[in-house]
């Protein structure tokens, strides 16, 4: 219930922000916009209600919402395959300058940048820049063997670039020619060249929302209270060494081994101090002790003033900007497998949940923004029922100095309606096949 929560919350957001985009400029520029919705209001709509000539409401269908404005189209010329187009009235769409037509429907793609950018500023001004050092991190990480990486291995350079979990965490380090990992296994220090084989599978569990790569945290716990582990005597910094005489190396590791049991019950040893306990525990019914780690990594937090803050939300829009352009490069191009890089609700709700369980609403919020952006981006490319489509057919207007015909319009439309309705049905699969 939480993921979808978050990510109706998410999507709501971004969708009445980006709808203002257009509905703002529309009303500055004198056009009559009709209705102001969340969600499509179709089959029907939740609520509604009528203020300064505009009918605002919320949709039952949760895929988007709209503005419509007025002479948007000739109405006079649907169905028809020729004809003189009408004459617009003064507060229709068509009525107005090419310019500020293109700022309406512009309007939308540049309040989600601009959303995205206020609400990164307003995140590091005020949290600052938290990074988790893994190059530090004496455990190193937990095993990954589809790309060689073993139990221990100290991950110190991603792409020749100290490693660092917010790198790590998303795949945008895969988008280079020849992504490689630098790790130090004992005194050895190796670099991992990652073939299109490992690049795909690791795009694969990114796309299913997976914690791919996984710092190694000592056994060390801290019990929830009213939990299995809390009502069995656990204390914070109880050290589990072994689960019914497995010897236990890590906090991952004593996860794994209580699910591969599968007991109600299970005696523990565990370090506390000096001494060495055991302890019967009755597991809840998912064979859990419901106990966190009790042992936080590094942090190097660094404090910004607003004006740094602004200049550095800036820098992450159009770093996210450009990877994310990439990501749709390499995808059209074949370079990326489509099944493993498309995601639809379900696949984003999963990401949104996740990541607020492991940041909470810093990194929840930071999502929202790196989602926002994406959204600015699908929203301006060329195709027809998108905003960018719509500004094509305004460019097509600007050079030969008449508008193109509806007739033109109105197949582009159709084709662009199958395209994104063949795109949200894959989107819908793959996310399904991901299960």
């Amino acid at each position: 219930m939480l993921t979808i929560g978050l990510f109706l919350l998410a999507l709501s957001l971004l969708i009445v922000i980006h709808e203002l985009g257009h509905f703002l400029p529309a009303k500055l520029f004198g056009m009559r916009v009709e209705k102001f919705y969340l969600f499509f209001d179709w089959p029907t709509r939740l609520l509604r209600w009528r203020r300064g000539g505009t009918e605002y409401g919320i949709g039952v269908l949760p895929l988007g919402g709209y503005v419509k404005i007025a002479g948007m189209v000739d109405e006079s010329q649907l169905g028809k395959r020729g004809g003189l187009p009408s004459v617009p009235a003064p507060d229709e769409f068509r009525a107005k300058p090419l310019h500020q037509r293109a700022l309406v429907i512009a309007g939308g793609p540049l309040m989600n940048i601009l959303f995205a950018v206020a609400l990164l500023t307003a995140l590091l001004y005020t949290n600052g820049t938290q990074r988790v050092p893994l190059h530090r991190w004496s455990m190193g990480m937990e095993a990954l063997p589809l790309v060689g990486l073993q139990s221990g291995d100290r991950l110190l350079a991603v792409n020749d670039k100290a490693a660092y979990l917010d790198h790590i965490s998303s795949p945008e380090w895969l988008l280079e020619e020849e992504p490689v990992l630098t790790v130090l296994r004992g005194q050895d220090t190796l670099r991992i060249t990652l073939t299109a084989f490992m690049r795909d599978s690791l795009m694969s569990l990114y796309g299913q929302g997976k914690e791919v790569f996984v710092p190694r945290l000592p056994a060390q716990i801290e019990p929830v209270s009213g939990g299995p582990a809390a009502r069995a005597g656990l204390q914070k910094g109880d050290l589990v060494v072994s689960i019914e005489g497995e010897p236990i190396q890590s906090f991952s590791e004593m996860r794994q081994v209580l699910q591969r049991l599968r007991r109600d019950t299970v005696r523990l040893e565990v370090r506390r101090g000096e001494k060495i306990l055991s302890v019967a525990v009755q597991l809840d019914t998912a064979y859990r002790l419901q106990a966190y780690p009790a042992v936080e990594l590094p942090r190097e937090v660094t404090a910004l003033s607003l004006s740094t803050a602004f200049t550095l939300a800036i820098f992450q829009s159009y770093h996210l900007t450009t990877t994310n352009l990439k990501a749709l490069f390499h995808l059209i191009t074949g370079r990326s497998r489509v099944s493993d890089s498309v995601s639809g609700p379900i696949g984003i709700a999963k990401i949104a949940g996740r990541t607020f369980e492991t940041s909470g609403w810093v990194g929840f919020w930071a999502f929202t923004a790196s989602l926002s952006l994406i959204l600015a981006i699908m929203n301006l490319l060329p195709i027809p029922l998108l905003d960018g489509g719509h500004l094509v057919f305004l460019g097509l207007e600007a050079v030969f100095r008449r508008e193109p015909s509806y007739r033109l319009r109105e197949i582009a439309q159709y084709v662009g309606l199958a395209f994104i309705l063949a795109l949200m049905i894959f989107a819908f699969w793959n996310d399904l096949r991901r299960l």
